[in-house]
């Protein structure tokens, strides 16, 4: 960033810097560019360097996170339903009238620190060592819109706020599985797209199942082994009704599991997940599941589809007297105990429940393996975006700091979708590199466009000497130190 911010990210930041002081409006974007480029084990001295060219001025990037008219929240919904709403009619206009399918996936992402002076620290200790010492961590519930044409768009944050924090700030307390129902209400959606919400078992809430019932969300969730079945007439087991639905489908025979063999040919979410090229070859796409399902109703949430499914890990080597078939798998004891470390097995059992029962066992567990994008997501935002770098006392420093992550996060897609509509609609099975991008793939596309940026910008004034002495004198005074 030695001559200034390029037009393409400028343009990005328009709907928002129009509104605001002509200082916020030019610190924006060399904030989102400077923490996007910044290197690794970044800091406040390095953004300093970056942005305002001297490591002395550290104290103004932490005034800014700190600066109650930064108002990152309400600037990044401003933004995200600018690329919503660009992502929707390119789609709309490729998908030619048929109906679309996207999916959500909420998860709770936390991040620890050794500090116990920050703000809003929730602290858990060890279970099974005493002797450790307690850890301090936010916790942040993130939800990721995925499209049917690869596009990932991360909805707003909920920040989740400890009693004691609500109780000093006067703030409403409110739970995880509340925070997520409250994102769920709130995301918009088109009404000619279907949608399939898939969670993890701690979501498995009254309110997460009521605010997809509202919205008419199909759901997709692991079941936790202590539910059970309710009492129904089209039930046809004798002695059903309350019996728990993880034990029941150990009851099964085996005349009832199907053998799947899932890969890139014959899976329907290549778009969902987005792989590298490189990656899409059948030998690195295979999965192994031995898979039943029985329609159920289950108590508090109706008639579901239970799904019970049986993955293969391959990489697992037997030991111990462990067995490589899966029914054995299937007929050993339940375990309850959800805080117990899992052990490596060849074959790992899951219970799905899918609240849509005309779906088929193979479309929930492709549903399913959609989770692990958020995974990934969490993964690019801690280490490849470096969320987990900061040290900020106070904790809405954090969430700006987090939403001004997650801005970055929108350019990168916006950036992903011109190269789309540059390119026209993907082929079939999406082998295009510029489809499965990722965000080091991206990061790499916009440091190439600053790049061009300068060099036009030096072109362009070594034309004349007035050019030259000017660019002779930003060179010398932009020197970008960093810690």
């Amino acid at each position: 960033m030695l001559f200034g911010v390029p037009q393409p990210v400028n343009a990005f930041f328009r709907p928002v810097t129009t509104r605001l002081s002509r200082p916020i409006r030019r610190a924006l974007p060399y904030m989102v560019l400077a923490l996007l480029l910044a290197p690794h084990r970044r800091s406040l001295k390095t953004l300093s360097g970056m942005v305002l060219g001297h490591r002395e001025h550290v104290a103004t990037i932490s005034r800014r996170l700190r600066n109650p008219r930064w108002q990152t929240l309400d600037w990044y919904r401003c933004i995200y339903e600018d690329v919503w709403s660009e992502t929707n009619r390119w789609e709309k206009k490729v998908a030619r009238n048929k109906k679309r399918h996207w999916m959500v996936v909420v998860d709770t992402t936390y991040h620890g620190t050794m500090s116990e002076c920050m703000e809003n620290l929730i602290f858990t200790r060890r279970r099974h060592d005493p002797n450790r010492r307690s850890t301090a961590q936010h916790a942040f519930v993130m939800g990721l819109i995925l499209t049917d044409k690869g596009g990932r768009l991360p909805l707003p944050r909920k920040s989740y706020y400890t009693k004691e924090y609500c109780r000093q700030k006067r703030r409403r307390h409110r739970s995880l599985n509340d925070l997520a129902a409250q994102m769920l209400r709130e995301a918009r959606i088109p009404d000619d797209v279907e949608v399939t919400v898939v969670y993890d078992s701690a979501f498995d809430a009254k309110q997460v199942h009521r605010a997809c019932r509202c919205r008419g969300f199909r759901e997709v969730f692991p079941l936790d082994p202590n539910r059970n079945l309710s009492a129904s007439a089209d039930v046809n087991v004798a002695g059903i009704p309350g019996q728990r639905v993880v034990h029941w489908t150990r009851t099964w025979s085996r005349d009832e599991f199907d053998l799947l063999e899932l890969q890139v040919e014959n899976e329907d979410h290549v778009f969902f997940r987005r792989r590298h090229r490189d990656n899409l070859r059948p030998r690195k796409t295979q999965r192994r599941y031995a898979a039943a399902a029985r329609r159920a109703p289950v108590s508090r949430l109706g008639d579901c589809l239970i799904v019970a499914s049986y993955k293969e890990n391959p990489k697992v080597d037997l030991v111990g007297g462990q067995s490589a078939d899966w029914w054995d798998y299937h007929t050993g004891p339940v375990p309850y105990d959800r805080h117990q470390r899992p052990q490596p097995q060849r074959w790992r059992a899951k219970v799905l429940a899918c609240t849509d029962p005309t779906a088929t066992a193979q479309q929930v567990i492709e549903w399913y393996e959609v989770r692990w994008q958020i995974e990934l997501f969490f993964r690019e935002l801690k280490s490849r975006m470096q969320f987990g770098c900061y040290v900020l006392m106070k904790f809405v420093a954090v969430e700006r700091y987090i939403d001004l992550l997650l801005m970055g996060f929108l350019l990168l897609e916006q950036q992903r979708l011109r190269d789309m509509q540059n390119a026209g609609p993907p082929a079939e099975r999406a082998g295009e590199d510029w489809v499965h991008a990722r965000t080091t793939d991206r990061l790499r596309s916009l440091e190439e466009l600053c790049d061009e940026w300068n060099a036009q910008e030096i072109e362009r004034r070594m034309r004349t000497p007035r050019g030259r002495r000017r660019l002779l004198r930003d060179l010398r005074r932009r020197t970008i130190r960093v810690a």
